[in-house]
Formats: structure tokens, sequence, C-alpha cells
């Protein structure tokens, strides 16, 4: 016996259509997969009229013990993750090489590994700061050919090289 709440499908053999979704889940011991050209999930405010208790959400979750879950995302020729009222940033670029993590102006990204404040390290870029915070360990810059740190455009700059060190300012104070 059919449930009330469907509606016929569309197209030749389409499958009936739920008029009102509940929640639903699907458990499965093994391996669920779905494979496609291309596969989206998406989570969006709900249907006027409709009423939701949380905000939109999608949760990717491997829930081990502790040494034995993996989340892999993997792109052939890149991974970008975007955040901000739509449209912009754009979710897909197509000029996407590598990996991009970018946000909307007003919003902030931070990496942080450990979660004891003040020792373990954390880097924070937000408005108007960025900051690298190596807790009680140290901070390292690595290069072969040069490091240079600049405020205002050049204005002001210290240039470290393998033969020299160049400070540059309208004015240089030693202490």
């Amino acid at each position: 016996m059919e449930p009330d709440n469907l509606v016929p499908g569309g197209g030749s053999g389409g499958d009936a259509i739920v008029d009102e979704v509940a929640d639903t889940s699907h458990s499965v011991d093994g391996t669920y997969e779905i494979d496609a050209q291309r596969f989206k999930v998406v989570a969006r405010p709900p249907l006027p009229g409709a009423t939701a208790p949380n905000a939109c959400c999608v949760s990717l979750l491997a829930a081990g013990t502790g040494a034995d879950a993996f989340v892999d995302i993997r792109g052939s020729q890149g991974v970008r993750v975007t955040t901000g009222p739509p449209p912009d940033p754009p979710m897909h670029s197509d000029s996407t090489n590598g990996v991009e993590v970018i946000t909307s102006e007003g919003q902030s990204i931070s990496l942080q590994r450990g979660l004891v404040e003040n020792v373990d390290q954390r880097i924070d870029m937000k408005v108007g700061s960025i900051t690298v915070d190596g807790g009680t360990g140290s901070i390292t810059l690595k290069s072969k050919t040069q490091i240079t740190l600049q405020v205002c455009g050049g204005t002001s700059s210290i240039t470290l090289t393998p033969t020299a060190i160049i400070i540059n300012g309208p004015v240089i104070k030693l202490n």
C-alpha cells in the first residue's frame, strides 16, 4: 500500500515524489556508495510555510574511536572551500589549481593545532590583521634566496639574503 503523500513522478517511468518530506535517516553496516558524473548535496532554508528547527547544515563526519576514522577530499585539479552569502565568493572556479580557502570580506580564516589556548599553534586571518602564534613553540621562516618583511608598500622593510641583512626606512632605530 502506498502512502497518501505521494504525487506522480515526471517523465516515463518516473518514481513517485513524496509531497511532504519529513526528516529521514538511512543506516548501513558496510559501504554505501553513490556514483555519478556530478553529485551535489544541498542544505537550504525551508520552503515557505514549513518550519525548520535548525540552521542549514551539511556535516561530514567519520566518527571513529580516535585513530581509525578519515575524511578524504580530493579533486584531481583542485579543491575550493568558500564561505559567505551567495553568490560571492563563487563556489566554483575553473582556475582552481591546488587548494583554495576563500571567505567573504567580513569573515575570517583560522588554523589551529591543539586545543590549549596560548600553548598550541594558531594562525588567524581576520579583518585588518593576520596573526601567526607559535604558542610555546618557535616560528621559522625559511628560504634559499630571500625573506622580506615590508610595511606600506616597502617604505620600511627588512630583507634577509644569504649575503646581507638590508634595513630600509625613513627612521631606523637599533636598540
